[in-house]
């Protein structure tokens, strides 16, 4: 009688986790969690960035997220593999011109 329990029991679990009756899978909704802790500024960019088709300057991070160095961010999301685009936005003031950013959806290369 108790191994018949234990086979039923254990038929249960192994049926219910295969078939996932009246559940579904949990979807993480923090985008680019897969890549980066949850909550970290890299994050952070992929979530508001990430495919969205919106552009970025550094200056606005620097607002936005309070990063003192949003550069290195951006340089670690591209080192990830992440295509991360920039293109000179020119403001009028004489020296280097700034960049404005944009991550497409399509990740350039996977470790």
């Amino acid at each position: 009688m108790f191994i018949k329990n234990r086979l039923v029991t254990s038929i249960r679990a192994l049926s219910s986790s295969f078939f996932n009756k009246g559940g579904t899978m949990p979807i993480n909704k923090n985008k680019g969690s897969t890549y980066f802790r949850v909550g970290s500024q890299k994050q952070q960019i992929l979530a508001n960035y990430w495919g969205t088709g919106k552009t970025f300057t550094l200056e606005g991070l620097t607002d936005k997220l309070d990063a003192m160095s949003p550069g290195a961010r951006v340089h670690e999301i591209r080192e990830a593999g992440f295509n991360v685009k920039s293109k000179p936005i020119y403001t009028g003031e004489v020296g280097r011109p700034a960049l404005e950013y944009s991550i497409s959806r399509r990740r350039v290369f996977a470790y």
